[in-house]
């Protein structure tokens, strides 16, 4: 028996792999550094995980040089965009992902105000948790239109009202 797929589902099963190959590495990482915080030595926990302990020194270092950062309490990421892959990968449900989103404190990006000022075709560097995480997140397929005008009219509110 042969079990035909769309290549519509085909994609959406192709995105939710990918965001928990790149969920499953920064858990990964926090999970080591959450073992070397509570006192283990990288030696212990290099045997724990079958690894040499130079892997773990290289894992640390990589965790500093990517800047993966802790997941701030009510929240299940640590970025906007992390927080839609946990979407895409099926670890929240759409609700959660929504209210999470829209509850996000977005930083203001200094550089598209910057960009604007200068020229409309300057390229600028995206600031981390800015709401152009969650336009990357929408042009990336993790979540649908409707969910990004939901976001983005809650984040307006936010605004607003500051």
């Amino acid at each position: 028996m042969t079990i035909t797929t769309s290549s519509e589902a085909a994609l959406v099963n192709a995105r939710r792999a990918r965001a928990r190959r790149e969920l499953g590495g920064l858990d990964y990482i926090r999970a080591v550094r959450s073992a070397v915080e509570a006192g283990a030595g990288q030696r212990e926990i290099a045997r724990a995980l079958g690894i040499a302990q130079p892997s773990v020194s290289q894992l640390l270092a990589q965790a500093d040089a990517r800047g993966v950062k802790p997941i701030p309490e009510g929240f299940s990421g640590a970025s906007p965009y992390e927080i839609a892959e946990r979407y895409a990968a099926g670890d929240i449900d759409r609700d959660a992902m929504i209210r999470e989103l829209s509850a996000w404190p977005y930083v203001k990006n200094e550089g598209l105000a910057a960009a604007q000022e200068e020229w409309e075709s300057t390229p600028y560097p995206d600031t981390p948790g800015s709401f152009e995480e969650v336009g990357h997140a929408f042009d990336d397929g993790l979540i649908d239109g409707e969910a990004y005008d939901l976001i983005l009219d809650a984040s307006d509110e936010v605004t607003a009202s500051e």
